[in-house]
């Protein structure tokens, strides 16, 4: 069966930053595979473009420029946040707001997780960039199956796993 619409994909891969030479940003092996609802949302458009198609067995290997994986870095997504306003509403502690750690902040519109990329006396400067925004992407990997997905797995719009527990 070839890779459409309303199927569900198993398959091992790995995705690198830039090339296939780039730094491995992400894997999942024969013994661990992604298994997915093609057409659910809940991967990158453009990754499952690429795959369409395919079949059990075939190899693939593609690049995805930055504006068809997460968008190139949008400067607006840097913020400068007052560490003791922070510390009042999310609860960490001077000493967990390191340089480098991820956070989750949440304010009147919305929650948002990002990094923390700087830090002064009073401020912490968080980038709520997705982490890979900015990057060409390189997937690399192997569809292990393809099968028609079933009438509930449509309906939900994730797939059923096959021991029988559902996601929702």
């Amino acid at each position: 069966m070839e890779i459409q619409k309303n199927t569900v994909v198993t398959l091992s891969y790995h995705v690198r930053k830039d090339d296939e030479n780039g730094v491995l940003v992400d894997y999942s092996g024969q013994d661990y595979p992604l298994r997915f609802l093609i057409g659910a949302g809940k991967m990158l458009p453009y990754f499952e473009e690429h795959l369409m198609g395919k079949s059990n067995h075939d190899n693939f290997a593609f690049r995805l420029p930055a504006d068809f994986a997460y968008g190139k870095k949008d400067e607006s997504l840097i913020k400068e946040i007052s560490i003791d306003k922070f510390l009042e509403k999310e609860g960490y502690t001077k000493e967990t707001l390191q340089v480098g750690e991820f956070i989750r902040y949440e304010n009147a519109e919305e929650a948002q997780s990002g990094k923390i990329i700087d830090k002064t006396k009073k401020y912490i400067i968080v980038d709520f960039n997705h982490p890979l925004a900015g990057n060409d992407l390189f997937f690399k990997g192997q569809i292990i199956s393809v099968r028609k997905a079933s009438f509930e797995e449509i309906e939900r719009q994730h797939h059923i796993e096959p021991d029988g527990i559902r996601f929702q």
